[in-house]
């Protein structure tokens, strides 16, 4: 069953990042520990399951040990990927990681089998004789493999590798050499080359590099098999699989897209504007099945202007947005920021002004009217932020203290009495007290503050597009009505207040859909947030074409799962007939890893698999990648409106740009559930 934690991107401790990047030093032959970290606190031989590794506080890891580990990308995912995968796998459970490296294929299954080690991060092909001595998690992708050389001969590939049955499956007599040592492609580039032997056998991935970087090998042909790539763990220990399922099915899904500094240029030439921001009721929240939030709202009519889609990252606090900048994780940051000495010395670079604030101290009870009535006090802000830098300008007797908490964690303990006094923007402080009575507001500072947005370091040019920005709409029509939607109107904010997701809770529907999610193997988030973009969690909804119910399914559709269509609209009929429904069309693309594999049968659902297979065909047919769903096959998708390309495809025209949206939409709700159970997960701990 798939948890309610997610994935983060996440910072490695430096210790352990400057260690695993240092050469290694072998150990009785069979792994190495790195140079800089102490001996493993586990012994050898410990063979416990996940509970026993939770209750240690370590768990230990073994990888491959070749020079090309840190840069060589396989599948999509390059080896350092995995290695801080698994990294943030520890850190998600409170865990120290340990690694141990092997030499060789058949030593990451050794140390499993002997208890050095409890998982092997690598790229393991899932062969019959391997699942004989080691479990397998959810695949990280799949893969075929190719026949490269510099022509027909003698082949070569590394002893206990899947590569030689599939030399003996597919060229069972062809010549050939054992290559000894660890499996690494650009090794067996250079020994190619250097005529050693002519051909050999290698996953897509490394073979495309190979290929590309010699002048002399070409790819000689394509193995049939889909093969499955994936991480091994001893086959006595399943819980510590399934917590690893959790974890990489979670990060198929959501997973960030990789960091990149980029100029309004790039931008645009992606179709997409990355939000870095905070949870808060001002900022962003999640409101039953839609993201809202003021920030949020300013930012979505900025990104629409341009005809961008928005994506939002949700960080911890403020020093990860500053980081997020400074390392390209996000585009801007719209967190009710200030311009600070501290962060303009991060070399940031902030917009022109889009409110105006005060700020102003909030208690329970009697309210501050002047810096005299905090003597003796204790004023709590939450670190990083602007309000640290004018506390320390005024004078008085009071203490300050900084804490990890948000503001709306601050004003919740100072109305429970937990917390005496805090510093807090005007506009957030009416709007909790609005709903809190036990809050009272005092003295409001001068002179006003000015809240901007920010952007990263030489980035003038997205600068000059957000100053357009409020030039343009400061005070019109359009800010004002979002203004009053969050800070004037009592009724809509009680609407808002109502049904905000702040719990465990999705919906009214949650405890049917958690059963039926795990009997097909999907994440119940996920569900909830298709059930949203299906019927707004409405299980009387008819769509024009007749779809029924909560997840919308077709009458015949529910024929063919054996459902009575009648019964549709009963929730836990209509629940469990889309959730099976989605699974059927998730199996029409068995080729597919499991992270794209889910996006095209969401898009299979919403158009069918025979517009989806189209797809694909004319994806190729424009150059590209047809195993790729976002920025590849749904482009081709979209043609298919178009008559040129409709009138040639096997199912004919489809409302293209209505498929792609859908599965767009899911996906960003589903990305906003997961980032809310993280924080829900960082509360408890």
């Amino acid at each position: 069953m798939l948890k309610t934690n997610t994935s983060r991107q996440f910072a490695a401790t430096r210790v352990v990042a400057l260690a695993l990047l240092a050469p290694v030093v072998l150990l009785s032959g069979c792994g190495t520990l790195e140079p800089e970290e102490a001996p493993s606190t586990v012994p050898d031989g410990t063979v416990d399951d996940w509970p026993a590794v939770q209750d240690r506080g370590v768990i230990r890891f073994v990888r491959h040990g070749f020079e090309a580990f840190d840069t060589l990308p396989s599948q999509g995912l390059s080896k350092e990927r995995y290695r801080f995968l698994a990294e943030q796998f520890a850190e998600r459970h409170g865990l120290r990681a340990e690694w141990v490296v092997s030499p060789d294929v058949d030593g990451l299954l050794v140390a499993l089998e002997e208890g050095r080690a409890d998982v092997a991060v690598a790229t393991l092909t899932v062969t019959e004789t391997r699942q004989q001595r080691v479990a397998f998690t959810v695949p990280l992708t799949i893969s075929r493999e190719w026949v490269i050389g510099s022509g027909e001969g003698v082949f070569g590939v590394p002893a206990g590798t899947s590569y030689e049955e599939s030399l003996a499956a597919h060229y069972p007599d062809a010549p050939r050499v054992a290559v000894a040592g660890v499996f690494d492609p650009l090794n067996i580039r250079t020994l190619i080359e250097d005529g050693a032997f002519d051909t050999t056998i290698m996953d897509e991935a490394a073979a495309r590099i190979v290929v590309r970087t010699s002048s002399e090998i070409r790819k000689l042909a394509e193995l049939p098999e889909a093969r499955r790539i994936a991480w091994a763990v001893r086959r006595g220990n399943p819980e510590l699989r399934d917590a690893l399922d959790d974890f990489l099915t979670e990060h198929h899904t959501v997973a960030d897209e990789p960091a990149e500094l980029r100029d309004w240029e790039a931008i645009r030439a992606s179709g997409q504007l990355r939000l870095l921001t905070i949870s808060s009721p001002v900022t962003h929240y999640l409101w039953r099945g839609e993201r809202l939030g003021f920030e949020y709202e300013l930012v979505k009519q900025f990104a629409d202007g341009h005809g961008l889609d928005l994506a939002v990252i949700v960080a911890r606090d403020h020093l990860e947005l500053v980081e997020g900048l400074l390392t390209g994780r996000g585009d801007l940051v719209a967190a009710g920021w200030v311009e600070t000495p501290t962060r303009a010395a991060e070399g940031l670079l902030f917009t022109r002004h889009y409110l105006e604030i005060q700020e102003t101290f909030v208690t329970a009870g009697e309210p501050v009217a002047n810096l005299t009535d905090l003597a003796g006090r204790t004023v709590t802000v939450p670190e990083a932020t602007s309000y640290l830098a004018t506390l320390g300008s005024l004078e008085g007797s009071f203490e300050v203290e900084a804490t990890e908490r948000s503001s709306h964690a601050i004003l919740e303990a100072v109305a429970e009495g937990a917390l005496d006094v805090t510093l807090v923007d005007s506009h957030r402080a009416e709007l909790a007290a609005l709903f809190e009575p036990r809050l009272a507001l005092g003295l409001a500072l001068e002179p006003t503050v000015q809240l901007v947005w920010a952007v990263g370091p030489l980035r003038a040019d997205l600068k000059s597009e957000l100053d357009a920005f409020p030039d343009a709409g400061y005070r019109g029509l359009e800010f004002n009505s979002l203004y009053n939607k969050y800070f004037v109107n009592r009724r809509r904010q009680a609407r808002q207040r109502e049904h905000r997701v702040t719990g465990d809770e999705l919906s009214r529907y949650d405890a049917l859909v958690k059963p039926a999610a795990e009997a097909e193997d999907f994440d119940w988030r996920l569900i909830v947030a298709q059930m949203y973009q299906e019927s707004g969690f409405d299980p009387d909804t008819v769509s024009f074409a007749g779809a029924r119910g909560l997840m919308q399914v077709m009458p015949r559709t529910a024929e063919e799962l054996g459902v009575d269509p009648a019964e549709l609209a009963v929730p836990e009929v209509g629940i469990d007939a889309g959730v099976r429904y989605l699974a059927w069309v998730r199996e029409r693309f068995p080729d597919l890893p499991p992270g794209e594999q889910l996006w095209f049968a969401l898009a299979a659902y919403n158009a069918g698999p025979g517009h989806v297979r189209d797809a694909r065909r004319l994806a190729r047919q424009l150059g590209l990648d047809g195993s790729l769903w976002f920025g590849h096959v749904e482009q081709a998708m979209k043609r298919l409106s178009d008559p040129q390309y409709a009138n040639r495809a096997a199912y004919g025209y489809v409302r293209g740009s209505e498929v792609t949206r859908y599965v767009r939409d899911i996906r960003d709700l589903y990305r906003g559930y997961v980032d809310h159970f993280v924080q829900l997960d960082e509360a408890d701990r």
